[in-house]
Formats: structure tokens, sequence, C-alpha cells
């Protein structure tokens, strides 16, 4: 996994912990999504390519957005 995708996903995972309001969960979760439909059809693309090690790797870092998708949704939920 490269050095500044690891980065990001730190990054969005401290601005997720630190975030108190309705409107920063909302700027992380938009951020998140933008990503994950970036690495969908990026994924697509080399499937058609048959690059499968590409796919492999985007879909490594799809899982990576997924657990903050998961972690934004279980910070959503009132205690």
């Amino acid at each position: 996994m490269d050095q500044q995708f690891l980065m990001e996903i730190m990054e969005i995972n401290e601005k997720l912990a630190e975030a108190q309001s309705e409107a920063a969960m909302k700027e992380i979760e938009s951020i998140v999504r933008a990503k994950q439909k970036e690495l969908s059809d990026n994924v697509s693309k080399a499937f058609e390519q048959d690059d499968f090690e590409k796919a492999k790797e985007i879909l490594t870092k799809m899982r990576y957005f997924s657990n903050v998708e998961e972690k934004i949704k279980l910070k959503k939920i009132p205690l």
C-alpha cells in the first residue's frame, strides 16, 4: 500500500475522530463517497483491461474507505 494513500486514510480517520458537528460529519462523508466513486470507476477500467493486479490494489483501497464509512455510520448513531 502506498504511503500517500495510507496518510490520506489516517487524516480522514483523524478528522472523523475530531468531528463534533453534523456539518463536519457530512463533509467527511462526502469526501469518502467521492473517493469510493472514483475508485469504483477505476476498478471497472482495470477489469476491462484485464489488469487484475491493479484491480486488486484498488479493491483494497475501497475496503479502507468502506471501513471509514462504517465508522461514520457508527458515529452518527446516538448512544
